[in-house]
């Protein structure tokens, strides 16, 4: 089993595939918070997620398309709890290559705050490759359905990654 196979098995273990992200062959993104880099499920505080990540992930086009990012917490309000909808805590689509700088921010990066006592709670971030321009201007944070979502506007994901918050 490679990498690729390994993290795909994860992802499908965590019920992310196929209840939250279809269809996924996609690969590991990745993602840094400061010098902290991200292994799927690796466990981190509030605090060091409290700022917007380094996201990056490979180009499926010679170093163009473009994409949306979103990340949710599935385990809203705890994962005993929950109802099958997520939690939004960002939004940007319109990304050309890997310049977020060019791309529309929908809904504003807001870090990890699970609950005090609600245990772990799992934060995915979904890469999507576009296949045309998000109008999208607004998204509600709570009860949000990323699968949805994604069907809704024919995003394709091609890189995801994920990592556990808890709030003792």
């Amino acid at each position: 089993m490679n990498a690729n196979d390994a993290f795909l098995a994860t992802l499908r273990h965590e019920k992310f595939v196929p209840d939250r992200i279809d269809a996924f062959a996609g690969v590991e993104a990745s993602v840094k918070y400061g010098d902290v880099r991200v292994s799927p499920g690796l466990q981190l505080s509030v605090e060091q997620t409290a700022s917007m990540p380094d996201l990056e992930w490979p180009l499926r086009e010679k170093g163009s398309g473009v994409y949306a990012v979103l990340m949710f917490d599935p385990d809203a309000p705890s994962r005993s709890t929950s109802h099958g909808l997520c939690w939004l805590h960002w939004a940007v689509g319109n990304i050309s290559g890997l310049d977020f700088a060019q791309g529309v921010e929908i809904v504003p990066y807001a870090g990890p705050t699970p609950p005090k006592g609600s245990g772990p709670h799992r934060y995915v971030l979904v890469v999507y490759q576009q296949s045309e321009e998000l109008s999208v201007r607004q998204l509600d944070r709570p009860r949000f359905d990323p699968l949805r979502f994604a069907h809704s506007h024919s995003l394709e994901p091609v890189a995801a990654n994920f990592f556990v918050t808890e709030n003792d």
